[in-house]
């Protein structure tokens, strides 16, 4: 075994946090709830090795929705045509966002649940996101005249609140259905009329 030094234990921790991580959102995607004894189970971790990256499941959940956020970012990144029209770019928006909710409903009720009122520490990276679409719908004149920062807050609150509706009821939703119910409601709040 090679020895451990500081570069390679650092990747190490790395490696360990993000398997840990891997495991923790299989098994809420295919349990719902799961249990640090049942993630120990189901990843072949020894449960205390687990505490020696997390310190509780609280933890793990940040991490893991961290993770999730920034996997998100980079579909939107992808996926979002910088070419296309505004419409078109929030339709691409709306539809990752519930597709993401639908698949992690589980782990960001876990989230909710431990975390009812986060305090949000930086500018949630949607938000950037959904502006720049807004000021492309505004300054090719699909959209009405309107400040983009507030468009942009208004979209991602909407869907937001949705989205807390179904986690509190802890129903499901139909990701395609409510895509297409959120664009009806938000598209005619932002065209000209």
């Amino acid at each position: 075994m090679p020895r451990l030094t500081p570069e390679n234990k650092e990747l190490h921790i790395t490696q360990m946090r993000e398997n840990i991580c891997r495991f923790f959102t299989e098994l809420f995607a295919a349990e719902g709830d799961v249990s640090m004894e049942r993630l120990a189970e189901k990843s072949g971790i020894a449960k205390g090795t687990i505490y020696n990256y997390f310190k509780d499941k609280k933890e793990l959940t940040a991490a893991v929705m961290e993770s999730r956020r920034e996997a998100m970012i980079s579909l939107m990144e992808k996926e979002i045509s910088p070419d296309a029209p505004a419409e078109q770019q929030l339709e691409t928006f709306v539809c990752i966002m519930w597709k993401d909710f639908h698949t992690y409903r589980h782990l960001r009720l876990e989230y909710l649940r431990n975390n009812p009122v986060r305090q949000i520490p930086h500018r949630p990276r949607p938000l950037d996101i959904l502006k720049k679409i807004m000021e492309k719908g505004i300054s090719s004149s699909e959209f009405r005249e309107m400040d983009p920062e507030e468009a942009a807050l208004f979209v991602f609150c909407s869907l937001i609140g949705k989205f807390r509706h179904y986690l509190l009821k802890d129903v499901a939703a139909e990701p395609e259905k409510e895509a297409q119910s959120t664009l009806s409601f938000l598209l005619p709040a932002l065209k000209k009329k």
